[in-house]
């Protein structure tokens, strides 16, 4: 995770087409604290995918968020 230069905390995902055919990916990054409380949560579409391709997407924080910040993927849907 790196911070911009607007402030806003952004992670790189890697995202893997293990499937046979072209998907889509709608992706949810929450951002939370130490303790596991969501701070923020931010969505990251993936367009059209090819079969056995990977590529690289940014999920980047709505707000400023300082201290032991962690991103997680809380869910993901291919379609």
């Amino acid at each position: 995770m790196t911070t911009g230069t607007d402030g806003k905390t952004l992670v790189q995902l890697t995202v893997t087409n293990h499937g046979q055919q072209s998907y889509r990916y709608v992706i949810q990054v929450n951002f939370t604290d130490g303790n596991g409380k969501v701070l923020d949560a931010t969505a990251v579409t993936v367009p059209d995918l090819a079969a056995g391709q990977s590529t690289q997407a940014g999920a980047s924080s709505h707000l400023d968020l300082s201290g032991t910040v962690k991103a997680e993927v809380a869910n993901a849907v291919r379609y």
